[in-house]
């Protein structure tokens, strides 16, 4: 049996410790998703971030999955996911569309990245008010609101890096189709354990080395 210095009460305080590091170590931060319409701000926010930048300059035919020249891949899934010249590059654009009961389109649109990424923007045309949406590590919001333009900018930026977003739409029975140009999209630059996770591990570090040396001052 492997004894524990200062007897009950060091047991006890042994088992806070690894109970504070296997609770910091289980339950990671939450992510902090903001979006943007304003490529401005969008811009000032993530100033000083390595870009990947893709202008749909290459022509891909229409197909499920298509690999853009970036290495994003899109795949439309559940409906109807060939439709018209959906999901392909041409004349400079990439062209898509989401549709509610997918009769006409697919159900949604699964955008998976080369690596992880913290901010992703692009210009977009002909979307319709309040219809196609995008989830990001849970966070809903539709790519043009009220107010918005018919064709703009969107953008987000997270706290926890992501692989994949999804574009559903919020219309029970409509196809919205867009077109979407001038990607771009950045990776983590630093693979740095974010503080609020860090810290407890930080502390449970330190309050087990100084339980252990007042067990050998009381030796």
């Amino acid at each position: 049996m492997v004894e524990v210095p200062g007897g009950e009460d060091g047991m006890r305080n042994l088992l806070i410790v690894l109970t504070a590091v296997f609770v910091s170590v289980s339950y990671p931060a939450y992510a902090i998703v903001t979006f943007f319409n304003d490529e401005s701000a969008f811009d000032a926010a993530t100033s000083g971030l390595l870009f990947t930048t893709d202008d749909f300059s290459t022509d891909v035919a229409q197909g499920n999955p298509i690999a853009f020249e970036s290495g994003v891949v899109s795949l439309n899934r559940g409906g109807e996911t060939q439709f018209a010249d959906r999901n392909s590059i041409s004349s400079g654009v990439y062209n898509n569309g989401v549709d509610g009961d997918g009769s006409s389109g697919p159900l949604s649109v699964i955008w998976t990245f080369p690596e992880p990424v913290i901010a992703v923007g692009w210009q977009y045309a002909d979307l319709e008010l309040n219809e196609t949406n995008v989830l990001v590590d849970g966070a809903l919001r539709a790519l043009r609101e009220s107010g918005d333009p018919q064709n703009g900018f969107f953008g987000f930026t997270t706290t926890n890096p992501v692989t994949l977003i999804r574009f559903d739409t919020f219309a029970p029975t409509d196809l919205d189709r867009f077109q979407f140009d001038d990607l771009q999209f950045a990776a983590q630059q630093d693979a740095v354990v974010p503080l609020p996770g860090a810290l407890p591990l930080l502390l449970a570090g330190l309050a087990g080395l100084a339980f252990v040396r007042g067990g050998r001052r009381r030796d």
